[in-house]
């Protein structure tokens, strides 16, 4: 694992990281070129892993209260607690299932016989 002698965090086009260097004069001046405003870099009292640094600037507290849950998420995936993006679900779509409906047959319907008597009546030879 590196050691960095450096931690902070810095905001460009609306994206804040945590960063880390082992030299503040060059760090600051590459990212103040970049456009990196708010930058807040700190010299760390030794040399630290990327984890050891973000715990750091949490116990140093002021202006690292505000990116305490940036600082909590990047050490937790320094020290490989947390996955670093979790997968994406992605729900199923069912398909649409028509069930044929039994068809229904028409009642038979008992002709009368007075109605039957007239058909056989018009139906004999005269």
């Amino acid at each position: 694992m590196s050691n960095f002698t450096v931690a902070g965090v810095s905001t460009q086009h609306g994206i804040t990281k945590v960063r880390f260097a082992n030299d503040i004069v060059s760090r600051t001046k590459l990212l103040a070129k970049g456009g990196h405003s708010p930058l807040e870099l700190v010299e760390l009292p030794k040399a630290m892993t990327k984890a050891e640094a973000c715990q750091h600037l949490l116990d140093i507290g002021g202006v690292f209260t505000q990116w305490a849950g940036l600082l909590i998420e990047t050490m937790a995936k320094k020290e490989g607690t947390v996955v670093a993006k979790p997968a994406k679900v992605v729900p199923v779509k069912a398909k649409a299932t028509v069930t044929k409906q039994p068809k229904i047959s028409k009642p038979k319907v008992e002709e009368d016989l007075e109605v039957t008597e007239i058909k056989e009546l018009a139906d004999a030879p005269f």
